[in-house]
């Protein structure tokens, strides 16, 4: 026999990989070939080894094309010793060793023998061998190599919110007879054409298998580019594909489906609304809806969570009692939605005016009162109308005297009458109702005060102010006038107002007919008339007041005496006609000036 070796590379498709083997000839005499999956065991008469059961199975191992096994009997009387080898011959006549083993087998020793072809000595292909010994071939037969072929299967995609990422996994079988490495691709039916264009590729993986071996591949499908529906997918080798489908859901999405809010109160109503909050996505959700309003009662927030297409219904309410009359916006909002209303607030404005009552009364009779009250506002009310009078002396109204129901629509008027009768003697008497009080009419919105200055007896006269034999009224006396005025002696007095009922007893006669209780000291002027925060029987600050003030108090005070005897304070203008002749508007800076100064002595006496 023969052996001549050769060289032989060989370059595997899909591998960076050229494999080299070395090619054996062997020059053998064959009694007969196998086809293509046949196997021919041979033998002659007498010879001492033969070979039965002999087949080509694929090995499983990564570094084993194929395996040639077999059984071998020792037919001698004798031991025998022999090498057998393993020959395989390519499709181009090339012939090769790749395997060989040395036995021994005792006489009519039967024994089980397996020989290899390494993945390194062979490449895909037909292949012809012949396993023999020294004396000759004890089988031959075929046996075909494929190159590395991947299949794919198992694909297999779990839905995907939009947004997120998905993936598409798949099982990966090489079902060649060699290792190698194959590009796997994932394609995506984007525009849903039935097709799968080059564009449309997702991801690419390129595992390296063993012959024979499984693996699992994952691709990547990012969805933010994906409208919310069903792609059909393809995951492709060269040898096979696998298509799919990939469910890409809506993220959740909680928008506000309707909502009703009141649009129109009268302050004090209450504001009531509602939200219905849907899940526009397929999959579980929460949210956060917010109410706005004018004030912190329409601060309102709740958290919701929703399922797929879930739905929902929240209830909102805010008092508006401290809201004006006017419009105000109202709003819900969502991180992703919002919707608003126009909350027009109503509210009633009862003006009290046109107040009349008499300036001065008996105390004997009935003293009676009216106004005009009306609806400025624009809701209908039905309000409280009190008629109050000052009896503790702070020109502040506190007593009760009497109260109407008054029911107005928007813009409607009417006239309430109040009276202190005279014989309510269980609630006022007359130390109660002598002298200068200040009433009013109180709606709750507005007032109106006036006053009235309440008669009586002194002395045993029919009046506070008697006449003369001439027809003139007596001067009244200090206490008259103290008693009238504040229902106190003289004596009781405090000593700036005791200076003020001194100087209204001195510049008796009064004016126009004016009885004692109806003339008004500076003080009462300056509180009743002019509003100024001077508290009855305190020590009145005169000059406290603003000069221009003061002249107009004066003016008044003036004009309601007949005579001018008796004055404590002479006004500018009086000073100034006085001295220089004109009124003080007509003095040149300097006369002003000293007329001032004059004038403000006056206080520092």
């Amino acid at each position: 026999m023969l052996i001549v070796t050769i060289p032989v590379f060989e370059t595997y498709p899909g591998m960076d990989v050229s494999w080299i083997h070395t090619a054996v000839l062997l020059m053998v005499v064959v009694g007969g070939v196998a086809g293509a999956s046949s196997i021919a065991e041979l033998g002659s008469s007498g010879e001492s080894m033969t070979a039965e059961g002999t087949e080509a199975v694929k090995s499983n191992a990564s570094d084993v094309a194929f395996e040639v096994r077999t059984t071998l009997n020792n037919t001698d009387a004798a031991s025998v010793t022999r090498t057998v080898e393993l020959v395989v011959e390519d499709e181009e006549g090339s012939s090769f060793t790749v395997d060989e083993r040395t036995v021994t087998l005792s006489a009519g020793e039967t024994r089980s023998l397996t020989l290899s072809a390494p993945t390194d000595a062979v490449t895909a292909g037909r292949y012809s061998y012949t396993l023999g010994d020294d004396t000759g071939p004890l089988a031959t037969g075929t046996v075909s190599l494929d190159r590395p072929a991947f299949l794919v299967s198992d694909a297999r995609a779990e839905p995907v919110v939009r947004g997120e990422t998905g993936t598409v996994a798949v099982t990966v079988h090489n079902r060649g007879d060699f290792r190698g490495m194959r590009d796997v691709d994932l394609l995506l039916d984007r525009n849903h054409d039935g097709t799968y264009d080059a564009d449309e590729t997702v991801a690419t993986r390129a595992p390296l298998l063993w012959a024979g071996s499984d693996t699992s591949a994952t691709f990547p499908v990012g969805t933010d580019g994906l409208e919310p529906g069903t792609y059909t997918y393809r995951v492709e080798a060269a040898e096979s594909a696998q298509e799919g489908t990939l469910v890409v859901k809506r993220p959740a999405t909680v928008r506000i489906e309707g909502a009703t809010m009141t649009a129109d109160v009268v302050r004090g109503d209450r504001f009531n609304g509602s939200v219905t909050l849907t899940n526009a996505g397929d999959v579980r959700g929460s949210e956060t809806v917010r109410l706005d309003g004018p004030t912190e009662a329409f601060d309102w927030t709740r958290s919701v969570t929703l399922a797929g297409n879930g739905t929902t219904t929240l209830g909102f309410a805010a008092g508006t009692d401290t809201l004006a009359r006017g419009n105000y916006s109202i709003a819900l909002s969502t991180s992703n939605d919002s919707t608003s209303e126009t909350l027009r607030v109503r509210e009633s404005r009862f003006v009290v005016d046109e107040l009349r009552g008499p300036g001065s009364a008996d105390v004997d009779d009935d003293i009676r009162f009216t106004a005009t009250v009306w609806n400025a506002g624009d809701a209908a009310a039905n309000r409280t109308v009190e008629h109050r009078i000052d009896l503790d002396g702070d020109d502040d109204p506190e007593t009760v005297v009497e109260n109407r129901s008054v029911d107005l629509a928007p813009g409607e008027r009417t006239t309430v009458a109040f009276a202190i009768a005279a014989d309510d003697r269980e609630r006022f008497d007359d130390r109660d109702l002598l002298g200068t009080h200040v009433y009013g009419v109180y709606s709750g919105d507005t007032n109106e005060t006036g006053v009235v200055v309440v008669r009586g007896y002194y002395g045993g006269s029919s009046s506070s102010e008697s006449s003369s034999s001439n027809g003139e009224p007596d001067p009244v006396s200090r206490d008259v006038i103290s008693q009238e005025k504040y229902g106190r002696y003289y004596a009781e007095l405090s000593g700036e107002t005791q200076e003020q009922v001194t100087e209204l007893h001195r510049r008796q006669p009064f004016a126009d007919g004016l009885v004692v209780t109806e003339v008004l000291t500076r003080e009462e002027i300056a509180r009743q008339e002019f509003g100024l925060d001077v508290e009855r029987n305190d020590a009145f600050e005169f000059t406290s007041i603003e000069v221009e003030t003061q002249q107009e108090i004066e003016a008044t005070f003036d004009a309601q005496f007949e005579s001018d005897d008796g004055d404590r304070i002479d006004s500018w203008d009086e000073l100034a006609r006085e001295r220089f002749g004109s009124d003080y508007e007509e003095l040149d800076d300097d006369r002003q000036e000293t007329i001032e100064k004059t004038y403000q002595d006056q206080f520092d006496l």
